[in-house]
C-alpha cells in the first residue's frame, strides 16, 4: 500500500498537475487525442516536431501532448501497414509488399536514404492516414472525455 502512496504522491500528482496546467477535463481529452493521432503519422521520426508545432500554434499543453505522443509511439509502426493498405485502396496505386522489418531496417542505416527509397509508400500510408486521422481523432476525443470526466474528481482535478 504505500508503494502506491509514493507513486501517487512522487510521479502521479507532479503528472496531474502538469497535465491539467491551464486545461478544462475537454481541453485536455482534446490535446491528448490530438497527441495520439499526431504520433501514428506513418512517417517515422517526424512525430516529435509535428506534435510540438502543433502545441506552439494551436497554444496546447506541450507536456501533455508529447506524453500521448511518445505513449502511442507504438502504433505508428503497426499502423503504418493498415494506412498503406487504405492509401493503396483510395488511389488505386499497388505497390510491391513490404515488411515491418524492411520498414525499421531502412530509416535505421540512413534516414534520408529511407525517405528517397520508401517515398511512394509513405505518400501513400499518409493518404491512407489522412483519411482515418478524424475519425480516430473524434473517437478518442468522446472516449477521452466520457474517462476524464468520470475520473476528473478522483485522479485529474482533484
Amino acid at each position: 500500500m504505500k508503494f502506491f502512496a509514493i507513486l501517487k504522491e512522487k510521479i502521479l500528482s507532479p503528472l496531474s498537475s502538469l497535465l491539467k496546467q491551464g486545461l478544462s477535463p475537454k481541453k485536455l481529452a482534446m490535446v491528448i487525442a490530438l497527441g495520439v493521432v499526431l504520433s501514428i503519422f506513418p512517417v517515422l521520426g517526424t512525430t516529435t516536431l509535428i506534435c510540438s508545432l502543433a502545441a506552439l500554434i494551436f497554444q496546447l499543453n506541450i507536456a501533455a501532448i508529447q506524453i500521448a505522443n511518445y505513449t502511442a509511439f507504438p502504433l505508428q509502426i503497426v499502423l503504418f501497414f493498415p494506412f498503406l493498405k487504405l492509401g493503396e485502396t483510395i488511389s488505386g496505386i499497388s505497390l510491391d509488399p513490404i515488411t515491418k522489418d524492411q520498414l525499421i531496417s531502412t530509416f535505421q542505416e540512413n534516414y534520408f536514404q529511407a525517405i528517397s527509397e520508401l517515398t511512394w509508400y509513405l505518400l501513400v500510408a499518409c493518404l491512407g492516414w489522412s483519411v482515418a486521422s478524424f475519425p480516430i481523432f473524434i473517437i478518442l476525443y468522446l472516449c477521452l472525455s466520457v474517462i476524464i470526466k468520470k475520473y476528473k474528481a478522483t485522479f485529474f482535478f482533484e
